[in-house]
Order: structure tokens, then C-alpha cells, then sequence
């Protein structure tokens, strides 16, 4: 089996991440990030908003304003409520605005495109299969895709090395792939390395991609390693190959 290492720098300045929200009539849930502007952009021009007092809403573009690319920004760094966006065609969009602290919290996806689920149903999105570098960006996000189910856990794995402690922390459950997301923390004296080129999950190896940020911890230190593998992978087969970085 060919295993690739990606090395993705998502959080760096001028990445932004858009995510496919779809409505009906149930709320749509939204974190919208204090002291940022969230981006939604709608399939037709906003005429009505309801229930939008403790956020400053306005077109993205003040010289060539258009009401179905609006910018959201709270007003407060705390609180949900209910916003409802009705478009020109009467459409009603019903979302749940979460105000969260820029710093906490998954805050990377700061453009949401609204669509109707009836648009996920006729194209058949629901029932496409994300690809392995796709679930890896997902990872990396920490969204939550469509057809995955994902658990947030605590669980100790041991991948023998006694320099690290080493916890599941959260599961993406899927029909064809599965993700994880450990908490490797150093025990160690000296700084350590963690070789995602060499790790195992099982044995034959499930694991596809791997990612670990950052490669080199020091004492007490900790990295997020991710990794996709096969459905029928096995978290608790986990071996990482850790090395001590000597100073030179």
C-alpha cells in the first residue's frame, strides 16, 4: 500500500475555509467568531432579517452592495440566538447564531454558503463518498462532514514508547474511511520527534494519511496527529515511531 504524508498549513494568514450549510426548516447551528467577520453568502437576496439585535450585519461589498453576500459580525462575545434571513422569494432561512471567542473553539471556516437541502438530495451529495486528502482537511478543521458520525472520546493508547502519552480524542466514523485525532503529550527530557512516515494502525497497516502538528515537541509539550485510515481500522493498534532530537 502507498502511503502518502501531507503537511498542510491551514491557519495561516489569507486561508479561509467556505462551508456548505444546508436548510430547511430545523435551525441551522453557526459558530460566528467575536471580533471576526463571518461571510454568508444565500441563493438569492436577503429582504428581511428577524432576530439579529445582537449582531452587526451588512453587505461584504459597500461600493456595489449585494444583500445575498452578507458579513456577520457579534456584538457580543457570548450567546446563541435565533436569526431568521428571508429571502426576496419568500424563502425563509432559520439559522442559530453561537457567539464564540475568537480564540476558542473551531473558528476556521468563516464562509458559509447556504443551500437548500433539496439541492443535497438531487445531486446526490449526501451519498458521495469523501475522498481520503478531503476527510484529512476535515480533520484539520475540525468539522463535522455529512455521513461521518463523530465522537468525542478520551481514551489512552499505548504505541510503545514510554517517552509519550498518547490520547484518542476524537473518531470520524464513515462507511468507506475513518479518522483520528490523538493528543500526543512528551514525558520526555528532551525534545522528541514524532515520524508519521513510519507509524502503524494495525497490522497490516489501515492507516492512509497522517499528519501530525507539530512534528517536534519539547518537555511537556503537546501535537494533534491525525490520521485516515480503513473503515475497519483499529485506534488501539496504534504504533508511532518517536525519536529523540539531539542537539548537534
Amino acid at each position: 500500500m502507498k502511503r502518502w504524508m501531507i503537511v498542510l498549513l491551514f491557519g495561516l494568514s489569507g486561508v479561509v475555509f467556505a462551508r456548505d450549510v444546508y436548510f430547511g426548516a430545523e435551525p441551522v447551528t453557526i459558530r460566528v467568531p467575536y471580533g471576526k467577520e463571518s461571510v454568508f453568502r444565500f441563493p438569492g437576496e436577503v429582504r428581511t432579517i428577524t432576530g439579529a439585535e445582537r449582531y452587526e450585519i451588512r453587505p461584504t461589498d459597500s461600493e456595489q452592495p449585494s444583500y445575498s453576500l452578507l458579513g456577520i459580525s457579534p456584538r457580543f462575545s457570548q450567546g446563541t440566538h435565533q436569526v431568521a434571513f428571508i429571502l426576496t422569494d419568500g424563502t425563509i432561512i432559520n439559522t442559530r447564531l453561537l457567539s464564540v471567542a475568537s480564540g476558542g473553539g473551531n473558528t476556521s471556516d468563516l464562509v458559509y454558503d447556504f443551500k437548500p437541502k433539496d439541492a443535497l438530495i438531487e445531486n446526490n451529495i449526501a451519498s458521495k463518498a469523501v475522498s481520503d486528502i478531503e476527510l484529512m482537511r476535515i480533520l484539520i478543521r475540525g468539522s463535522e462532514p455529512e455521513g461521518f458520525q463523530v465522537k468525542n472520546v478520551d481514551n489512552l493508547v499505548r504505541p510503545g514508547f514510554k517517552g509519550v502519552e498518547t490520547r484518542l480524542i476524537r473518531v470520524y466514523q464513515g462507511d468507506e474511511l475513518t479518522g483520528y485525532i490523538f493528543e500526543v503529550t512528551s514525558n520526555s527530557s528532551k525534545p522528541l520527534s514524532i515520524n508519521v512516515q513510519n507509524l502503524m494502525l494495525g497490522d497490516p497497516d489501515q492507516a492512509i494519511l497522517s499528519n501530525a502538528e507539530p512534528q517536534v515537541i519539547g518537555p511537556k509539550e503537546r501535537a494533534l496527529l491525525r490520521i485516515v485510515a480503513k473503515p475497519k481500522s483499529r485506534y488501539n493498534k496504534l504504533i508511532l515511531p518517536i525519536e529523540v532530537v539531539e542537539k548537534r
